[in-house]
């Protein structure tokens, strides 16, 4: 009997998992997309739409009376996750309140039928922080799915699934075969971080990518990391996509996904960011002091914010009150994250650097691992900027529930009054050296992982990675009955 997938296949996933589907066998890849140029392009590769967001939504809203949204009792209970999925989707809040509730009711009776219709041994998808996402994990629940949300490693070449809204713990069905290959890559890796030499894909230093000026559409099929640079191509590009929202919001729900038309502030955001003037940033640290503090800023939407600390608002309140807990003589430098570059352009962080004499800006096209070479201290979210600053001897204050929290050198945030005390403690800006330990602990992390990476590259659809994720996924679901009876 065949195993059955429910796929959440959207952007460079709608290139991916059909492609998947294709080398599994023994699985029937069942695909949700999130547009009609989506499900064109999974069913020219061989994939089984069944379910169009796009087009369901479209003829939802025609109705007369369509379904409208109130949130299950067992919701939160059931999913783990205690707030509320509507308002923590990237989009629907950017909706009326009336039609975001008619938008939600129709998607949650649309994703009803299909898990009636069909019986899914496993959901597999990236995590993103989408209304969707939740109700999917919601119903594979209740129907006694699997979830796979995968999540990349700190380190190159492997990758995790988590089965919670947890996204920071992996789950492995069966023991790792090949420790020592692990370990080596670990290894290097750490001492790559250490010396500066080996980082995440997505960074531009580390991407191999050498000119993103014609990779637009590369990327978006996921055949290249997501890199930007500063300059007019950029500008330039973000003001397409920027006039496409807003053609699709003008065009909602006829000719557009509620998804694109809700993303016109989010263009507009990243817009103002590319304008952002080289005036308002400052120059690194001259020298190594503790009275340094870096707060790395993370990109925003990110699943990880919104799955490892839902309950911190915004980086603004949380960056005001580190200020505002900061003793006297200690500066705070806040660091852009190197893809969303000019974020701290943008008016909310202009006016709290007005406010505090001791902020500093980093433009993210700096070196963050020098900027953290330079401090005493690191406070963070989720960040894997704090597993850099750990492997450089600084101590790291986390308030996320990310994979590296409880590490020798870091210190769990519960409350603001909790980092209060930490930031006034003379012990938090002392240095460490706990290399050999965070370096078992990764190879203890990576144990639970599978060697492969499903995130965008120019090795993402070679065969031999490719046949890696297959082997993950099937690793991961259940016999299929002729195996089982065997």
């Amino acid at each position: 009997m065949t195993r059955n997938v429910l796929c959440l296949s959207r952007s460079y996933l709608a290139n991916l998992l059909p492609t998947l589907g294709q080398r599994h066998a023994g699985a029937r890849y069942l695909h949700i997309v999130q547009t009609d140029a989506e499900a064109r392009k999974v069913a020219a590769l061989g994939g089984e739409v069944i379910l169009n967001i796009e087009a369901v939504v479209r003829e939802g809203l025609k109705a007369s009376s369509p379904p409208v949204w109130h949130e299950p009792v067992d919701m939160r209970e059931v999913t783990g996750f205690n707030w509320s999925a509507v308002q923590s989707d990237r989009y629907l809040p950017h909706f009326p309140n009336d039609t975001r509730l008619r938008i939600a009711g129709i998607l949650d009776s649309a994703i009803q039928d299909i898990f009636e219709r069909y019986r899914f041994d496993a959901f597999l998808s990236e995590p993103v922080a989408l209304f969707v996402t939740h109700l999917l994990f919601y119903y594979c629940r209740k129907h006694g799915t699997k979830p796979l949300l995968w999540g990349n490693t700190y380190f190159p070449d492997y990758f995790y699934f988590s089965d919670a809204t947890n996204m920071s713990v992996p789950t492995r069905s069966g023991a790792m075969t090949d420790g020592a290959a692990l370990k080596t890559v670990v290894e290097r890796y750490v001492g790559g971080v250490v010396g500066d030499t080996a980082g995440p894909a997505y960074h531009y230093a580390f991407s191999g990518v050498k000119n993103t000026r014609l990779g637009y559409f590369k990327q978006r099929r996921g055949e290249m990391p997501l890199v930007l640079k500063p300059g007019l191509v950029s500008i330039g590009l973000q003001a397409v996509r920027l006039a496409r929202a807003l053609f699709k919001r003008a065009t909602f729900p006829g000719f557009s996904d509620f998804l694109t038309a809700g993303s016109v502030s989010e263009h507009a955001r990243y817009m103002r960011s590319l304008l952002t003037s080289p005036r308002i940033y400052d120059q690194l640290p001259e020298a190594t002091s503790p009275n340094n503090v870096v707060y790395p800023l993370q990109y925003e939407p990110e699943a990880s914010l919104l799955y490892y600390a839902p309950e911190i608002v915004s980086q603004t309140s949380f960056v005001e009150t580190i200020l505002k807990a900061l003793p006297e003589g200690k500066l705070l430098w806040v660091k852009e994250h190197p893809n969303q570059f000019g974020a701290l352009g943008l008016k909310p962080w202009r006016e709290i650097k007005a406010r505090h004499a001791n902020l500093r800006f980093i433009h993210g096209r700096q070196s963050g691992r020098e900027l953290l070479k330079r401090a005493g201290l690191c406070v963070t979210i989720s960040s894997t900027m704090g597993m850099d600053a750990l492997l450089l001897g600084r101590r790291v204050l986390v308030a996320g529930n990310v994979f590296f929290s409880g590490y020798p050198g870091t210190a769990a945030l519960q409350s603001y009054a909790d980092m209060n005390r930490f930031l006034n403690t003379d012990a938090a800006y002392a240095s460490q050296n706990e290399r050999e330990a965070l370096t078992a602990r990764l190879v203890d992390f990576g144990s639970r992982c599978y060697a492969g990476d499903p995130q965008p590259s120019q090795g993402l659809f070679d065969p031999a990675n490719l046949d890696k994720l297959v082997a993950a996924i099937d690793n991961e679901l259940p016999p299929a009955p002729e195996t089982a009876s065997q």
